[in-house]
């Protein structure tokens, strides 16, 4: 039967290079002195389903989710005040960060949360359970209709200036406001010439 250190023992990394690690955006191995024991890889994806007359349920599209990744990773009594505060400084400055599991590689994570367990039956070993959650980055194009259709495309116009307001605006103006306005619209306190 093995004892609880040489088990922890043989969980610990070696020189060898780790199937399952951590790395930063130049594919520097991260947190070197720690083991990981576990990985939960989610890549989930949303349905859009909408009820029809029938009662029938109709998924006419999907949204691919972030990918989330649960690691367990244990860190022996020499190193875990060291490792985790690496990690812990990570998380706290929100860097980004490429998983490598053994199905694939995963680029864009970022620490979520970093749960760990203090055991007495562990008192040689600090585990971990890291969870890291993929950052998506789109570019978002938002335009402002304009209230009147004919103003919608100045695109291939170029810069376009206005016409002075005729006496008819003018003395719509004037009713709405109350101030009375010569003919020349040159009065018009604030108006500056073109």
């Amino acid at each position: 039967m093995l004892s609880s250190n040489n088990f922890f023992t043989n969980l610990l990394p070696t020189s060898a290079y780790d199937s399952v690690a951590i790395f930063d955006t130049l594919f520097n191995q991260l947190f070197k002195n720690a083991r990981s024991i576990k990985v939960i890889v989610k890549e989930n994806s949303k349905l859009m389903e909408h009820p029809i007359e029938t009662g029938a349920i109709v998924t006419d599209h999907r949204i691919i989710l972030p990918t989330e990744i649960e690691m367990s990773i244990i860190i022996s009594s020499l190193d875990y005040a060291d490792v985790y505060a690496q990690i812990k400084q990570y998380y706290l400055n929100a860097t980004l960060l490429i998983v490598q599991t053994r199905a694939g590689i995963y680029t864009n994570q970022l620490i979520e949360a970093l749960p760990h367990e203090e055991d007495p039956n562990m008192y040689n070993a600090l585990t971990i359970a890291l969870s890291l959650k993929e950052v998506l980055y789109v570019s978002a194009v938002t335009t402002n209709p304009p209230k009147y259709p004919s103003n919608s495309n100045t695109q291939d116009r170029g810069t376009q200036q206005g016409t002075p307001a005729t006496t008819q605006q003018m003395s719509t103006l004037a009713d709405k406001t109350g101030v009375r306005f010569g003919s020349n619209p040159k009065t018009i306190p604030g108006y500056t010439p073109p």
